[in-house]
């Protein structure tokens, strides 16, 4: 029978771990050499001048409610924000619906009244474009409602929401929420590279984002178990061990005799 000592248990070990070590070292080099603004495209963001809110006559909150009371009857209110989207003023209006869990959100022009949510194509594919510092045009915009893939881009985020994928080499889609008009999520080439090598790192092949899989720390006790015996084996084949250890023999032979 053949013996398994550490040298055969590192070869073995390495051969099972090898390759998710390489995982783990190539994508850690991806993350190190890719600047999270520039992969969470916030480089291209554009920014505008702020809108002072202060200076604008909107409607009051009692005459907004009257304006808008069929959309507003059986709900409760949660919160009421004044902001801008496309430079004007917008109230977005946090909802909460007796029939359903949890907050949904009605948008509406805080100047007219006007129920602007959910928001038209050619409103999502504007806000898109003023949001992005360069000048593209606009290739694709899809409404997505239903639930996403847990590998999809856009995954564990408020629905519904545009899609509007730009005309642009670094590959850049917008995600436009329909109901708030903001923006988001932003993707492009380097995010998805990215997450590709994050879902390699994390070793989740489903959502991408559970630290704490099984798989993911039986894999971490081998690695270190692999370097570990590594070591083990380079201290076994130096010279000061090699000398300690004929050092003993000689040491207990002399004893015995």
């Amino acid at each position: 029978m053949r013996r398994f000592n550490s040298r055969t248990v590192h070869r073995y070990l390495a051969i099972v771990i090898g390759i998710q070590l390489l995982f783990w070292t190539t994508s850690g080099l991806i993350f190190s050499w890719n600047s999270i603004k520039v992969v969470r495209g916030e480089d291209l963001v554009r920014e505008g001048d702020a809108l002072d809110l202060k200076n604008v006559e909107t409607l009051s909150l009692h005459e907004l409610c009257t304006r808008n009371e069929t959309e507003l009857v059986g709900v409760e209110l949660e919160n009421v924000v004044l902001r801008t989207m496309l430079d004007k003023p917008v109230f977005e209006l946090t909802i909460c619906r007796t029939e359903a869990a949890g907050p949904h959100y009605i948008l509406l022009d805080a100047i007219s009244g006007k129920k602007l949510s959910p928001l038209p194509k050619e409103l999502a594919t504007r806000i898109a474009q003023q949001d992005f510092s360069e000048t593209a045009d606009v290739k694709l915009a899809e409404l997505i409602v239903d639930e996403v893939s847990s590998h999809s881009e856009y995954r564990g985020k408020e629905l519904p929401v545009w899609r509007v994928t730009l005309d642009h080499p670094t590959g850049t889609v917008i995600y436009v929420s329909a109901d708030r008009g903001i923006v988001m999520a932003r993707r492009n080439h380097r995010w998805r590279l990215f997450d590709f090598f994050w879902m390699l790192h994390t070793m989740d092949y489903q959502g991408r984002d559970n630290f704490n899989s099984w798989l993911l720390r039986i894999a971490s006790v081998l690695g270190v178990v692999t370097v570990l015996s590594g070591y083990w084996l380079w201290w076994r084949t130096t010279r000061v061990f090699r000398l300690t250890r004929v050092k003993s023999r000689s040491k207990n032979r002399s004893t015995i005799e």
